[in-house]
Formats: C-alpha cells, sequence, structure tokens
C-alpha cells in the first residue's frame, strides 16, 4: 500500500475532489486549505502573501501506484494557466 498525497493550487479548491474521482481512486481525506512556499512563491493565505491550495490524500494498493501517477500528471497537464497539482507517493509501514 502506498499513500499519495495531492497538493493542488488553483481558483477552484473543489476541482481536487474532481480530479481524485476522475482517478478513479476508492477513498480520500481532504486536509483542507494549505498554505507554504515553493518554486512559485509564498502562499500564505494574507495580503501580503495572497492564495493558498488544498491538500489530500488517498491510500491505493501498490499496484495501481503507477497508473494513479500516470492519470494525476495527464490531468495537471490539461489544468488551466496558472493552476497546479503535484502528486508525491509515500510508503505505509503497516496499517488496521
Amino acid at each position: 500500500m502506498k499513500l499519495i498525497l495531492f497538493l493542488y493550487h488553483g481558483t477552484d479548491p473543489e476541482r481536487l475532489h474532481h480530479l481524485v474521482h476522475e482517478m478513479g481512486l476508492p477513498g480520500h481525506t481532504d486536509l483542507g486549505e494549505v498554505h507554504g512556499e515553493g518554486a512559485t512563491g509564498r502562499r500564505e493565505g494574507t495580503r501580503a502573501f495572497p492564495g493558498g491550495g488544498s491538500a489530500m490524500f488517498s491510500v491505493v494498493e501498490s499496484e495501481r501506484v503507477d497508473s494513479v501517477m500516470a492519470t494525476a500528471k495527464s490531468l495537471a497537464g490539461a489544468l488551466p494557466l496558472h493552476e497546479r497539482l503535484h502528486a508525491f507517493v509515500l510508503p505505509i509501514e503497516s496499517m488496521f
């Protein structure tokens, strides 16, 4: 099993929910609005650094990771200008 963490920055926070459903993931956890800093600048939700992003994760079978990541990359490439989607794969040590 692997955990895939999705980070989205764009004008429509609900878009991340739609993207996860398009990927056919059976379940996900919405972490809500997130703030941070990256290559494109700071997003702190303030007047000085407006904006933020959305974060969500899903646990998937290891065999599906390559397919999900390929779909995520394709969907990221189709986003409108100035919107971004990133996905990260993390190992799951154990679960119950």
